[in-house]
């Protein structure tokens, strides 16, 4: 977490720092857009966690049937989530990091608890096809870890998978102070995850030149296979709720 929150600061220093350096050389405004998102908080009102896992048997190394299920009571434990993007007549890049920490249980027999560290950068470029609305393709590092309790037996999975994603990004400047944003991305394809779906809505309020507020809602989902000494492990997870953070625009 800490080398991704570091990537991500230094990203944001970089840009920051670059926009208005190359518009002093140049003596005028060379046309870029940065918005920084150092601060964007995401509280999840919905998780949903499914697992398969494959047989553990005694001492999680024998055989026996498949197990698995719907976790009943989630929890979340907390989330740091922080973007940056920069935009250039019909071009713009967009990078961004999450950390979730999250969980539950099952209370019926055979009882189930996860938890689940999630870890994930994500970079896409796009271009403007129409007014206000971009075409946009990249990639998502997803890294995981799965701690799962099943009726007292331990179960532990560390995936970590690169997904393509292609998708489309809406913008729209309402006035001066008021930019609209609507993020739509699917990825994945049984290159690294079997599918993911990412959807978002957020407004910045500007009052000031270069600092203001953000906030919308994001949705999440995603399904992983991963194999290890033939042994499968399923997982589909979801996760939605308000976002609400500070934006500083140059």
């Amino acid at each position: 977490m800490k080398s991704l929150i570091n990537c991500l600061l230094v990203t944001i220093i970089a840009l920051g720092m670059a926009q208005p350096a190359a518009a002093q050389a140049s003596g005028q405004d060379d046309g870029w857009k940065i918005a920084i998102y150092p601060i964007l908080g995401w509280v999840p009102l919905s998780i949903g966690i499914d697992v398969n896992l494959p047989p553990v048997g005694d001492g999680g190394g024998g055989s026996g049937p498949d197990f698995g299920g719907k976790i009943v009571d989630a929890r979340f434990d907390g989330a740091y989530f922080g973007g940056v993007s920069a935009q250039k007549a019909k071009f713009r890049i967009d990078a961004d990091g999450l950390w979730a920490a999250v969980g539950g249980d099952r209370v019926d027999r055979p009882t189930l608890r996860v938890d689940v560290d999630a870890i994930y950068g994500h970079a896409t470029a796009g271009y403007e096809f129409y007014p206000d609305f971009y075409v946009t393709g990249g990639v998502r590092r997803l890294a995981l870890k799965y701690d799962i309790d099943l009726a007292g037996r331990q179960f532990s999975r560390k995936p970590g998978v690169w997904d393509p994603v292609v998708g489309l990004h809406w913008q729209h400047e309402a006035g001066k102070k008021l930019d609209l944003h609507g993020i739509f991305e699917g990825g994945g394809f049984g290159v690294g995850t079997d599918a993911e779906i990412y959807g978002a809505f957020r407004l910045d309020w500007k009052p000031a030149t270069h600092f203001g507020l953000t906030g919308g809602y994001t949705l999440m989902y995603f399904k992983l296979s991963n194999t290890l000494a033939g042994k499968t492990l399923v997982a589909k997870q979801t996760m939605h709720g308000p976002t609400l953070g500070i934006g500083l625009y140059f």
